[in-house]
């Protein structure tokens, strides 16, 4: 956390007290200051991005409260630092989220910072996305209204047979009428390789490759074919470990 703060006071040793007590705060960084009220009017901007502003309220030209009615939008929190008590409730209409006293003593100071600090990350803990669903393909079954939904990466291989296609997955067999290319189609996105006429195979369920023989991690063994050689072996050398020591 690295918060962008701006202290606005015409009293130039306030500002001196506040940008001390903001430099021994862990997560804290002066950004600008300014003793001028309308000079801060005029210069501080959305594109600032300011996290905490700093401000005094009894100030010639324009007093906090008439300035924060201004630019209150332009920083995330507001916090007032001021000799006067009776402020504050004026302070709270215009969004003040701390109300300091002056004298402002470090301890007085990083009490009443870090209840903001805290708000601050409360507010910007990530909330875990709900995990998605593994992604699926839903296979036409024995009639016009039976459907099986078979989770993606639970496919260890698909066996062409004439007009249908097998699919094996970690657990059980499904068969559909379709055609080996057809589902090849349908996995285009995910990974797995054809590796002969007849199969295609999920490449995490690869256990093991000896010669032109794959061995499946269910321990069923699958050769590859000629026309697919060059294909499969460029694969296997992409995901291949190397050293960079000379052998």
């Amino acid at each position: 956390m690295n918060l962008k703060c701006v202290v606005i006071d015409d009293e130039q040793h306030a500002i001196e007290v506040l940008t001390d007590h903001i430099a021994e705060m862990p997560g804290l960084t002066v950004f600008k200051t300014f003793t001028s009220p309308v000079q801060a009017l005029t210069e501080i901007s959305l594109k600032d991005e300011i996290d905490l502003l700093f401000m005094d309220i009894d100030m010639p030209g324009i007093n906090g409260l008439e300035l924060a009615k201004n630019i209150r939008e332009k920083a995330k929190y507001l916090i007032f630092t001021t000799a006067h008590p009776d402020y504050a409730l004026q302070a709270f209409d215009v969004q003040s989220d701390q109300y300091l006293l002056k004298p402002i003593s470090f301890s007085k100071f990083a009490i009443g910072i870090d209840r903001i600090l805290k708000k601050e990350a409360n507010s910007t803990k990530v909330t875990p996305k709900e995990a998605e669903p593994a992604a699926a393909l839903y296979i036409k079954g024995d009639h016009k209204y039976a459907f099986s939904n078979i989770a993606i990466d639970e496919i260890l291989y698909i066996k062409a047979l004439q007009n249908y296609i097998q699919i094996i997955t970690k657990s059980e067999t499904h068969t559909t009428y379709l055609t080996l290319k057809e589902i090849e189609k349908a996995l285009e996105n995910h990974a797995f390789i054809r590796v002969n006429k007849s199969n295609i195979v999920a490449k995490a369920a690869i256990k093991k490759v000896d010669g032109n023989i794959i061995r499946l991690v269910n321990n069923e063994m699958i050769q590859i074919g000629e026309g697919y050689k060059d294909t499969f072996f460029a694969y296997v050398q992409s995901s291949l470990l190397k050293s960079n020591r000379n052998q």
